[in-house]
């Protein structure tokens, strides 16, 4: 049963590593920022945030606060526009 329901949520829901990557190309363009930029503001390398932003890492809750406080928002605002795109077609 459980592994029915996880198959259609998972129909209907975007992968979270690829709406994370999204949501995180989308803001960091919004605030005119380049890789480079974004991850000396959160102190990551440019290669994690290339590698978030393709879907080819799972970010860990330390680089999620890091990266909200790199881009000027609240964890609960860069949360609400995941989850926004997740639900996305």
């Amino acid at each position: 049963m459980g592994g029915e329901h996880r198959e259609d949520f998972g129909a209907m829901e975007a992968d979270p590593k690829t709406a994370f990557g999204q949501v995180l190309r989308r803001v960091r363009r919004e605030r005119d920022l380049s890789q480079d930029a974004l991850a000396a503001s959160a102190r990551l390398a440019r290669n994690h945030v290339s590698e978030l932003e393709r879907a080819r890492r799972e970010p860990g809750l330390l680089t999620v606060v890091a990266l909200a406080d790199a881009l000027g928002m609240s964890m609960a605002e860069l949360g609400a526009r995941f989850d926004e795109q997740r639900r996305r077609r």
